[in-house]
């Protein structure tokens, strides 16, 4: 009965040298000893080599090595799944070795069904997973082709011979001989056979070479020691070629690029928050305001990229310390870490100014905010991620498109960073799987192809992105080309108008504070001027009114003389210097408090008015003085501690006006100051106003408060449809364009009869037009030169007690009377839209109810 034997032990075989060249070394002493000492027949050998051991030759990951001790419980659990396997008898030959019997078992079938669970032990124990049975050997086995005997083949020759009278020497008798010599030698008496696994990849060359040293030291010459005989086996892996190199190094760097995507991700966020605040400044005219007060463009700009690069280093430092907790050698080895510090510095450098042209473009915010983080993270994911994959193809068509896109992409901070982390975790991963090989082929992640070319192309984007913010920014604050347009000819016009356009077309307004000529603004995708050929000049001293309902270009008038709009064409001038060519100093000699307040809500009052006393270029001395100065002057003591943010309507208007007058500019432009100001508030600003305009500056403001006008203006001018209807003092207007008197009779008793006064008005004052009529109220318009102011009031006192008339009135024409009258040629599209509007959503009234209303006397002061 052949027997068979099976050895586990810890032999010294492996690869002892990591470079190039692995060499096995041979078996120790203890397998050539004679297999009679331990009374078998055959015996099979199986190694398990260590983690660390073969982790220098293939590279595979930790968790794919393990080993388990052959215990009693894992062949217990064999025979319970129906598997009939007994442990077999063993005997230790050295302290990891154990020589086991396995005579009558099939070897290969023995492996397959112990491997599960001995693997299963041993990471259920989490003890002895880092070995795995590799290979071994089996010695003195038959050959498993059981042979028929020699003497049964010669009678089966012989047999053969005589059915067929096959002569002795023919060529058929001679085949028959070779065959069976041929079969007899097929039958090997002692057969070596060598166990290995492929998936270690030097396994078979040192079992190969261990049985080779067992071969000879067992035909060694007796009284010889085999510990001095043996042979040692080299083993020469083939060199990977490029594309392999290639193809290895994007496989490991698979996972590392979801860590690109990931810091991709998270920087997206931040540059996206930088342009927020830009553009609420941009929007409340906050930024305006600073240009007016002395700010220059381009430092406006520099600071704000200063202050968020400032901002920028603190999630990226972050990321940095992430990265060094984890000690990826990718990212932070003595090589690559510095390279990551400059890739996520270029990248705020280049990414922070390309947010900034947005905030010229958005008016919300959180909208612009939402808008370009989700842009930041399709342009680096997408590019990044697409240029990944396509190198994962080996055609040369697609690598060629793959390296067209990459150049492309360059233009893009975000694919930069993204592109450069990808590239120098590929270029770590090379170097590693060259190592194993013996070469050391690290490459400077600066070089040119490798993270260079995307720091050198966020270098040069951060100073052209701000370089175009600033263009962009100066487009309104550069001489502007003189748009052409289809201006029909101004015809007829107002005296008084075209004696001050003649006045200022001839140059006689080079003496004034502010000279406007031919001033036109059109706005894109409008057929009609928002402003049309605007002369007037104001003269210093003087408090210039601008009336008009609203579109009839007031404020857009305001926008072209501060800067914040294009000019389309004309000119204007203030303190001689051109609004077109010289808006930085027509800003030092001006004032402006805009329509809408330019508050920044976490600022204070107090902080508001140092701010732009600074911005003035008032002494730092005197800084708070002239801050105290305009808290006084507008009434904001009990506010001024704090946040504007907190300010009524009201008191914001006075912060504005305040921030206006900081500096004693020569020119004030006030649009709409005094609106939401209580009565005691707009006397003070009035009382502001007038010291300002004894103090020979000048003031140029706009209201809808005809009050406001007649204490405030010397002259005024009213706008429709962008042009001037009007010019002159206030009496003057009222003079020319007034309808004479205003007569209001009101008769008494609850529910009077109107009827006999209106005959009697029609017949003593005739020419007389009635205008409203109420309950127990008549209102009628008389023109002056139908009669006098003295015949009316004679007229009216003869007849007051028998047309029962309880009071009456007569007055000039106002302001408002004459605002009206022109207002009604007022066409902006925009008003025209409102009113149809407020047709279409105008609710039935009940007349019984509207009725009872009127006649109720609780309701008396309520009635119109």
């Amino acid at each position: 009965m052949t027997t068979t034997a099976f050895v586990f032990s810890d032999v010294d075989i492996i690869p002892m040298d990591d470079r190039n060249t692995y060499k096995c070394f041979s078996q120790p002493r203890h397998l050539s000893v004679s297999m009679d000492k331990f009374g078998f027949n055959t015996l099979v050998v199986s190694h398990h080599w260590s983690k660390e051991q073969f982790l220098k030759v293939n590279g595979f990951p930790n968790n794919y090595w393990g080993w388990g001790g052959e215990d009693d419980d894992i062949f217990n659990r064999l025979n319970n799944r129906g598997m009939s396997i007994s442990r077999p008898d063993g005997v230790k030959i050295s302290d990891k070795g154990t020589l086991q019997n396995l005579t009558g078992r099939n070897i290969s079938d023995y492996l397959v069904k112990t491997y599960a669970q001995i693997i299963g032990k041993s990471l259920k124990n989490k003890i002895s997973v880092n070995e795995f049975r590799y290979g071994g050997f089996s010695l003195g086995a038959t050959n498993t082709q059981f042979l028929p005997p020699g003497d049964d083949i010669d009678q089966a020759i012989s047999e053969i011979r005589r059915r067929f009278h096959l002569e002795r020497g023919t060529a058929a008798d001679r085949f028959l001989v070779s065959l069976s010599s041929f079969i007899q030698g097929l039958d090997t008496k002692n057969n070596v056979k060598i166990w290995f696994n492929n998936k270690g990849w030097h396994s078979i060359g040192s079992f190969l070479n261990v049985m080779n040293n067992g071969i000879l030291r067992a035909s060694l010459p007796a009284g010889q020691d085999p510990s001095k005989y043996g042979i040692r086996a080299f083993n020469h892996p083939l060199n990977l070629t490029k594309e392999q190199l290639s193809q290895v190094a994007l496989m490991t760097t698979s996972v590392d690029v979801l860590v690109s995507i990931c810091v991709i991700f998270a920087m997206s966020f931040v540059p996206a928050s930088f342009v927020v605040f830009l553009i609420q400044e941009r929007v409340n005219k906050a930024k305006h305001m600073q240009f007016i007060s002395g700010v220059q463009p381009f430092l406006y700009w520099l600071s704000n990229f200063i202050w968020d690069m400032c901002n920028y280093i603190v999630p990226a430092t972050l990321v940095i310390i992430i990265f060094i907790c984890f000690q990826q050698d990718a990212y932070v080895s003595s090589t690559n870490l510095p390279v990551l510090a400059l890739l996520l510095l270029l990248y705020g450098w280049s990414i922070t100014p390309l947010m900034y042209p947005a905030s010229f473009f958005f008016k919300i915010p959180s909208t612009a905010y939402v808008v370009l983080t989700s842009v930041n993270i399709l342009i680096g994911i997408n590019g990044s991620v697409s240029t990944f994959v396509l190198e994962l193809f080996g055609s040369n068509e697609i690598g060629g498109i793959n390296d067209i896109l990459k150049n492309v992409f360059l233009i893009f901070p975000h694919f930069c960073l993204g592109r450069g982390l990808i590239d120098m975790v590929k270029n770590q991963a090379m170097a590693d799987a060259l190592e194993r090989f013996g070469e050391n082929r690290f490459r400077s992640p600066l070089a040119w192809d490798m993270v260079g070319k995307n720091l050198f192309a966020m270098a040069v984007q951060g100073v052209v992105f701000f370089t175009i913010t600033v263009l962009i920014q100066y487009r309104f604050c550069i001489k502007a080309r003189s748009m052409s347009t289809d201006q029909k000819p101004i015809g007829e016009e107002d005296e008084d108008v075209a004696r001050e356009r003649q006045r200022i077309l001839g140059g006689g307004g080079q003496s004034d504070i502010l000279e406007l000529k031919q001033l036109t603004k059109v706005y894109n995708r409008k057929q009609k001027p928002a402003v049309d050929r605007l002369c007037v000049g104001i003269p210093p001293g003087e408090c210039f009114g601008l009336l008009g309902v609203n579109g009839a270009g007031k404020t857009s008038t305001f926008k072209m003389l501060t800067g914040d709009s294009m000019v389309t064409s004309g000119e204007a001038y203030l303190a001689g210097k051109s609004v077109l060519t010289e808006i930085n100093e027509v800003h030092q000699n001006m004032g402006y408090c805009p329509q809408f307040d330019a508050i920044n809500d976490l600022l204070t009052g107090r902080e508001h008015l140092e701010f732009y006393a600074i911005l003035r270029g008032v002494p730092e001395k005197e800084v708070c003085e002239v801050a105290e100065w305009g808290i006084r002057k507008l009434g904001l003591i009990k506010y001024v501690d704090k946040a504007a943010g907190s300010y009524s309507g009201g008191n914001m208007r006075k912060l504005s006006t305040a921030m206006a007058l900081i500096g004693g500019p020569p020119v004030v432009f006030l649009d709409e100051p005094t609106t939401g100001m209580d009565p005691k508030a707009r006397r003070a600003l009035w009382n502001c106003i007038l010291s300002i305009v004894k103090e020979g500056r000048s003031v140029v403001l706009t209201s809808h408060s005809m009050e406001e006008c007649e204490a405030l203006c010397t002259r005024m001018a009213i706008m429709v449809n962008g042009r001037f209807r009007c010019l002159g003092s206030v009496q003057h207007l009222k003079n020319r364009f007034g309808d004479g008197y205003t007569i209001i009779l009101r008769v008494a008793g609850p529910d009077p009869d109107l009827r006999p006064v209106m005959e009697f008005i029609e017949k003593e004052l005739p020419g007389s037009t009635l205008k409203e009529k109420h309950r127990n109220m008549l209102q009628y318009q008389l023109s002056s030169s139908k009669t006098s102011l003295a015949r009316i009031f004679s007229i009216l006192a003869k007849n007051k007690e028998w047309l029962h008339i309880e009071d009456y009135s007569v007055s000039q024409t106002t302001l408002d009377q004459v605002f009206v009258n022109f207002a009604k040629d007022q066409s902006d599209e925009d008003h025209l839209k409102d009113i149809s509007m407020h047709k279409r959503d105008a609710v039935a009234v009940d007349i019984t109810q509207l009725k009872s209303f009127l006649t109720d006397e609780k309701a008396r002061e309520s009635c119109v």
